[in-house]
């Protein structure tokens, strides 16, 4: 099984739906976190989680970061009017700006939160529950009091990404903590981290036998190809470049379609290309060109003159 990661600002409802018309490959996908200010959801939430805009083959799960059990209570009821049946739990976001209220991976050293949040979903929710987690927060020796914890509950998986949270995306993977969640959880565990490649992900399939599914996240948008590389299905250059022009039309097209201006658009295009700009040899040459854009018109003409080159 292979899923795409919540990464905010990236995996957008525009974003989804663009990737599952041109690209085989993804079983589930993510909705990024939603979260709740002064009990209420915010605007900007309702477009990702409303069904006509993820009209999509694969599973969709909505990802929810909460600090309390008033607030997953009530995201879990949001969710259901919206028709989900199963929800994520994030406790692995690690910014501080997040981590220092309390949430996502600042909920790993309080067990006693944790176990509060997971009984009041339990006793007034009848979704299902998957959970989304760092190994820690300062440390991965962390997760050693919390799996008991999880493994009280009947988690749908759990999806590990095996750093600590103060590393960010930076430094090693713990592996020894993801091997210490695979012989002790009581759930599926879906691996996440650092899979750029498919070397990557056959290493990570030998080293990590029993492992039920793999999410992949930044690898996806480097190399959106990388989900059919990963299930053995190849494709020609022609039909490569045929789609990534696609791609990107459909993410141009929806862009431009949510924005309420011209400059707002181009720069969300901007970051979409940071990723993006991988598909080309000369990567940094790429982003650099479309960087330096400041209207539709040169975007577009830069853009159609970096299609005509080389493309991986």
């Amino acid at each position: 099984m292979i899923y795409l990661a919540p990464l905010q600002g990236y995996t957008d409802y525009i974003y989804r739906s663009a990737y599952s018309k041109v690209f085989p490959g993804i079983d589930t996908f993510f909705v990024p976190y939603i979260s709740v200010k002064n009990n209420l959801i915010l605007n900007k939430y309702f477009a990702e989680i409303k069904p006509g805009n993820n009209l999509l083959e694969a599973r969709l799960i909505p990802q929810i970061l909460v600090k309390n059990e008033k607030e997953i209570v009530f995201l879990s009821e949001v969710l259901k009017d919206f028709g989900y049946k199963e929800i994520n739990l994030n406790l692995g976001c690690p910014y501080p700006m997040v981590t220092n209220r309390g949430k996502g991976a600042g909920l790993l050293p309080n067990t006693e939160q944790i176990k509060k949040i997971l009984y009041a979903f339990y006793n007034k929710s009848h979704l299902k529950l998957s959970i989304k987690m760092r190994a820690g927060l300062e440390n991965e020796k962390e997760i050693e009091k919390v799996l008991p914890v999880l493994n009280s509950y009947p988690l749908t998986e759990i999806i590990l990404h095996p750093r600590n949270a103060k590393q960010l995306y930076k430094g090693k993977i713990a592996e020894q903590a993801y091997s210490f969640a695979l012989e002790n959880t009581k759930h599926k565990l879906v691996y996440n981290g650092d899979i750029f490649s498919i070397e990557h992900f056959l290493e990570k399939q030998l080293k990590f036998p029993g492992t039920a599914g793999w999410m992949l996240g930044r690898g996806v948008l480097m190399n959106p190809f990388l989900p059919s590389e990963i299930n053995g299905i190849s494709f020609s250059l022609k039909e490569k470049g045929e789609k990534l022009i696609n791609f990107h039309r459909l993410i141009f097209e929806g862009t431009f379609a949510k924005m309420d201006n011209e400059g707002n658009a181009i720069n969300k295009m901007k970051q979409f290309w940071i990723y993006f700009s991988y598909n080309f040899y000369a990567q940094k040459k790429a982003y650099k060109r479309v960087k330096k854009t400041n209207s539709t018109k040169s975007y577009l003409t830069e853009v159609n003159n970096l299609f005509s080159e080389d493309f991986r």
